[in-house]
């Protein structure tokens, strides 16, 4: 099982590759701002003592038990703008991987038609950071 401080570092490192895969590979940027806040939660779950899958036994996946921590973490600290953030991160990047939703590739629905949604992931991500981080 992965320590806390793996979680923290393989967020950095996502946020680091996100940012320099940005203008070449905006669909695998958007990919990598998920995974590095899908790592901030596993890290801010680690440092709380709390243990996901017996919290939410019910939940079949590792995702959707994310989801419903980030969802109560929210609620219990009053951070809409967290669990907003999480939802958003996560569909772009469903879009980005399966091409839901979407006409044409990813690539090139993120670098011509939605330069914004890209923006609109690294926002985001920055979200998550600093409501995890306080």
């Amino acid at each position: 099982m992965a320590s806390e401080q793996s979680h923290h570092e393989q967020a950095e490192y996502n946020e680091e590759a996100a940012h320099s895969i940005r203008d070449t590979s905006p669909d695998w940027a958007v990919t990598m701002c998920f995974y590095a806040a899908l790592h901030l939660v596993e890290w801010y779950a680690k440092v709380q003592g709390h243990d996901l899958e017996q919290q939410y036994p019910n939940y079949p996946s590792p995702h959707d038990r994310l989801l419903a921590y980030v969802f109560d973490i929210a609620r219990n600290r009053q951070d809409r703008d967290l669990n907003k953030a999480y939802q958003d991160l996560k569909n772009a990047s469903q879009i980005a991987r399966y091409l839901t939703d979407i006409k044409t590739n990813s690539r090139i629905h993120y670098s011509r038609h939605n330069p914004r949604g890209v923006d609109n992931c690294f926002n985001n991500l920055e979200i998550v950071k600093q409501r995890l981080n306080r």
